[in-house]
């Protein structure tokens, strides 16, 4: 620790120092004080680089205010600008908006004097781009790191897993309304329902989802070399190199909510149509038993997802399809600890973003999915 261990920070920090109340101390972003969770590049020069949701820095604190360091890597606007929550004690003080370049960027203030526990979340999911983590400015210091929880979870999925527009409720009297694209700033991991699941049961969380993809083939056709099993273990998804190591983060559960966007390709009636069933099978059971090679004393559960149903479209019975494909794929597999597990699907407004999850929606996942939980002993 050093009051400006950061040169480039020195100008702010000095006027940050001047404000009543005590004085500020900057921290490096490989203090021992801090605990990193997900996945994360520490190749990169100034602090470690990431782009999935929900990568989180953690931390104990003496302090009143909480200021982060970040550079953006993101191309800005409203789809590609980073976001992150600074959570103290459980509660979301600020929503803080990243920008390119070195910042150093007003986080919580006015803290109650005394111990808090401090959690930087990245709330925004890979397509909004790569974040780097310069460190944290503190008005008082850091103490002994909390004890790392006993369970460890991940969650494994597409737009809905990342919390895509959870944050907004639309309306949809027309059944028209949600089709208004992404927005960085209504995506909130804190509020999807991994994190809401891993708060639940007290345990470690990594969230690692990327938007559009799919078991067999993405939302845009692509299949081989694109779809999700391909990009499991990249860093950044869009980027061959570097890989993330399995053997770094052991979870004793994975949810697996995949599969959406595989039944919604547009065929040449312009509607959605479903994938193969053997090709769609088959990966979706490659993909488990790759997930089984890497983590081989996990419960892995295999979700079919709240978005989708088989009012829409008509007659193709895709909810029916997607359940009996991925139910028939867990009992192929013949693993008792594979499961197979079934959202309700979203019928009515309110909607988030193009159709997706609200955060009370969310809530509700979270909420249907804790019996099983609890009946797998966690």
């Amino acid at each position: 620790m050093s009051r400006f261990r950061l040169s480039w920070l020195l100008p702010v920090l000095f006027m940050a120092g001047c404000e009543p109340f005590g004085p500020w101390f900057d921290y490096a972003p490989d203090d021992k004080q801090l605990q990193h969770i997900g996945r994360m590049d520490w190749s990169t020069e100034n602090g470690p680089t990431y782009a999935h949701s929900g990568v989180t820095v953690r931390f104990r604190c003496n302090c009143t205010g909480v200021d982060v360091a970040f550079e953006d890597h993101g191309t800005g606007g409203d789809e590609h600008t980073n976001w992150v929550n600074v959570i103290v004690d459980g509660k979301t003080e600020a929503k803080v908006q990243l920008k390119p370049g070195r910042n150093l960027l007003r986080g919580a203030r006015n803290l109650p004097p005394g111990e808090h526990l401090v959690e930087i979340v990245k709330r925004t999911e890979p397509y909004a781009g790569k974040v780097t983590f310069l460190g944290v400015s503190l008005q008082g210091k850091l103490v002994e790191p909390p004890p790392w929880p006993e369970k460890r979870f991940e969650f494994i999925g597409d737009s809905i897993t990342c919390g895509y527009g959870n944050e907004v409720d639309i309306y949809a009297p027309t059944y028209t309304e949600p089709n208004t694209g992404y927005h960085s700033k209504n995506e909130d991991i804190s509020q999807a329902y991994g994190s809401i699941l891993g708060r639940k049961f007290n345990a470690e969380v990594v969230t690692t989802c990327i938007s559009g993809t799919g078991i067999y083939r993405n939302l845009d056709g692509s299949t081989e070399g694109r779809a999700f099993p391909y990009l499991y273990t990249r860093i950044y998804p869009d980027e061959e190199k570097p890989l993330w190591n399995p053997a770094y983060y052991q979870p004793d559960l994975i949810v697996i909510n995949l599969g959406n966007n595989d039944f919604n390709v547009t065929g040449d009636d312009k509607l959605p149509t479903s994938p193969p069933e053997k090709e769609f099978k088959d990966a979706y059971a490659a993909f488990v038993v790759q997930l089984r090679e890497y983590y081989p004393n996990a419960k892995i559960i295999c979700t079919v997802g709240p978005m989708m149903n088989d009012n829409y479209p008509a007659g193709r019975q895709h909810w029916t399809k997607m359940r009996e494909y991925a139910r028939e794929m867990v009992e192929s597999l013949d693993d008792e600890n594979v499961i197979y597990f079934a959202y309700t699907p979203i019928v009515g407004d309110p909607y988030g973003e193009d159709w997706h999850p609200t955060n009370e929606s969310h809530a509700k996942m979270a909420e249907e999915l804790t019996p099983t939980l609890k009946e797998l002993g966690f």
